[in-house]
């Protein structure tokens, strides 16, 4: 699929196959990067493993319902995303629930393309600029507004695919952070090759390990996590664990496809 550099990447998760085509068809030819789900858990897992803009959110799915797809990403702060709520419940009891498990807006069917296309550019524009708030992990601060990192109050220089990684790392809070989550952060569009990846991660483990920060720790087959605050930091000489056995720039553990 092909997108516009600056578009929107849109979850569709409607489990009406025609209405979905027809948001993915329109979204698409007004420039934006849409997927689609057509049930709940559908979603969830679409979430773990892609990075979205926005999600198209609609509250009669089979199985998962879409307020109970709301709780499952208010409880995991690493899925949420901004909501455009789409659904035929146009009671007020159903809006104020909706808007109190964190959805930014709520459309009631039917309704216009042009409009949700409108509604769906602002939620995206607030939720690239709505992220402020410092992430902390033990002495690690990065600061989102000035793409800054510090370690115990010094500078920590990284760079710019070193400190996307790392942001996203410390998103996960110390738990796992899956090699397509951490694709996605690093390239929307796909990585150059398959091996780069676990290069970024090799070269952040690196410069980390030499300012005495917390190391990143794998899980094969799945993803990386940071150690938590008090575990993993290593004196500055110490060696990646099997590097003398690869050449320099190679990263042979947590690779492989997402859990």
């Amino acid at each position: 699929m092909t997108r516009a550099a600056d578009g929107p990447r849109v979850l569709i998760v409607e489990d009406e196959p025609t209405l979905a085509e027809n948001l993915y068809g329109y979204l698409e030819r007004q420039g934006m990067a849409p997927d689609a789900a057509y049930d709940g858990h559908g979603a969830l897992a679409l979430l773990r493993g892609s990075v979205f803009d926005v999600v198209v959110l609609d509250l009669g799915l089979p199985g998962l319902g879409g307020l109970d797809v709301l709780r499952a990403m208010r409880r995991d702060p690493g899925l949420w995303r901004p909501v455009l709520v789409l659904t035929a419940r146009e009671r007020l009891e159903d809006k104020l629930l909706a808007f109190e498990l964190g959805a930014e807006d709520y459309l009631v069917k039917p309704f216009s393309l042009a409009e949700v296309a409108a509604r769906l550019r602002v939620l995206a524009r607030r939720g690239r600029g709505g992220e402020s708030d410092p992430l902390v992990h033990g002495d690690l601060r990065y600061d989102p507004q000035a793409q800054a990192v510090t370690l115990a109050g010094r500078p920590l220089a990284l760079p710019r695919k070193s400190v996307l990684l790392l942001a996203a790392l410390m998103r996960s809070a110390g738990d796992l952070a899956t090699h397509a989550r951490l694709t996605a952060a690093l390239w929307p569009d796909g990585p150059p090759s398959d091996r780069a990846l676990h290069d970024q991660v090799h070269l952040l483990r690196r410069r980390l390990r030499a300012a005495r920060g917390p190391d990143i720790v794998a899980e094969p087959g799945r993803g990386w996590r940071l150690a938590g605050p008090g575990h993993g930091a290593v004196p500055a000489d110490c060696p990646v664990p099997g590097e003398s056995k690869r050449p320099a720039g190679r990263d042979v553990d947590g690779g492989g496809d997402a859990a």
